[in-house]
């Protein structure tokens, strides 16, 4: 019985380890993809709904058994591998949709093609790239964040008692940051220097510092990808190229 069990156990591993296997996988996850979509149209949603919510449940159903054959064949190894996790978490997650906090997590599905992006080459390159900035992207939010922090107080004490976007530190932060993205700034200006004339002092001071602010995160990213290309053309060139070994002489004297 336990060689049986053994015997069975390879076959299932072979089988989930097949790249037909996967890319079964990859399109299910990718029709699961446009079902979500059609369900958030309300047009499909109504006319087509019971089949939409009958196509999501089966490919729920596949990848909940996907998962329960992973673990019956890597055991405690199943853990070893991120995406093997990450998958095993939205999984879950997704299967509990008797609740609207738990229904958003069907879309996270989705988010399980990222494993499939070593299959891409160019994709692949894209996504390094991303992860590379997150360093600085980090050091920005925080250093923006600040500077966001500091001007909304500002802003409350000198305008909130006249206006309701700088009433509370909340709204002065959220109509500070539409000023960020100079999505109606010039009017948020005025209007405030019609009972403050000098307002345009702290605007401006604003919206230099948080400008100057972003062309330096902007330029520091651009600075660390040339290096890294620089380097790793250096790298390219400076590797010995392979010299083919000389055939010794099998001449007879």
């Amino acid at each position: 019985m336990k060689n049986f069990l053994i015997a069975d156990n390879r076959k299932i591993r072979t089988f989930v380890e097949t790249k037909s296997f996967d890319m079964y996988i990859m399109a299910l996850i990718c029709i699961n993809s446009i079902v979500l979509g059609l369900l958030a149209v309300p047009a499909y949603a109504d006319n087509f709904g019971p089949l939409l919510y009958l196509i999501d449940k089966l490919c729920l159903s596949i990848f909940m058994v996907e998962m329960g054959l992973k673990l019956w064949v890597y055991n405690k190894d199943f853990f070893n591998s991120r995406w093997n996790t990450f998958d095993l978490i939205i999984v879950t997650l997704s299967s509990f949709d008797f609740a609207t906090p738990f229904i958003i997590f069907r879309a996270f599905r989705l988010f399980r093609l990222l494993k499939y992006i070593n299959r891409f080459s160019r994709l692949k390159r894209i996504v390094d790239v991303l992860l590379s900035l997150i360093p600085n992207f980090v050091a920005f939010v925080l250093v923006f964040g600040v500077v966001l922090y500091v001007s909304a107080i500002i802003a409350v004490n000198i305008f909130g008692t006249r206006f309701l976007d700088f009433s509370t530190l909340s709204e002065s932060t959220l109509t500070l940051l539409q000023v960020f993205t100079l999505d109606g700034w010039a009017h948020i200006t005025r209007t405030v220097m019609m009972v403050y004339p000098h307002a345009w002092i702290f605007f401006m001071a604003y919206l230099g510092a948080t400008i100057m602010l972003f062309l330096s995160f902007v330029l520091s990213l651009v600075d660390d990808l040339i290096k890294k290309e620089v380097a790793s053309d250096v790298k390219l060139v400076s590797k010995p190229a392979k010299t083919p070994a000389k055939k010794k002489s099998a001449a007879k004297k």
